[in-house]
């Protein structure tokens, strides 16, 4: 009786000091986060639709701006640093930068081309 005594505490306090390995979640049957997804319609007929990560770093977009003669042109967005909202940018120094602005259920969609020519158009939900 004394050993189980003795070999008892020594065991609880093993077993406390145990950590469990990290869980990995893609194989641990949870289900991954939803990514968000808002169709937006714009001045000049056109059309946005913004699916958003799941950790809201990233806007995936799909434009169709008549005007500019685009449809269904995709682009990819990093979030940026906003005053109010959310603000997402893409800075190319080929082609054009881009810039996503949401507030509410407002959004703004801002492009400026290499030459620096800007095109922006007003959307809602």
């Amino acid at each position: 009786m004394k050993k189980l005594l003795v070999v008892t505490p020594t065991i609880l306090l093993l077993a406390a000091c145990a950590t469990n390995a990290p869980i990995n979640n893609a194989h641990s049957g949870h289900k991954p986060q939803i990514q968000k997804s808002y169709a937006f319609s714009c001045e000049d007929n056109s059309k946005v639709t913004a699916i958003y990560s799941a950790n809201g770093k990233v806007a995936n977009l799909s434009l169709t701006l008549p005007k500019l003669g685009i449809k269904n042109q995709r682009v990819s967005l990093k979030q940026a640093v906003s005053g109010s909202g959310a603000r997402y940018i893409k800075e190319s120094s080929s082609k054009a930068s881009y810039e996503w602005h949401t507030k509410a259920n407002r959004g703004i969609l801002s492009i400026r081309s290499v030459n620096d020519r800007k095109y922006s158009i007003t959307c809602q939900l």
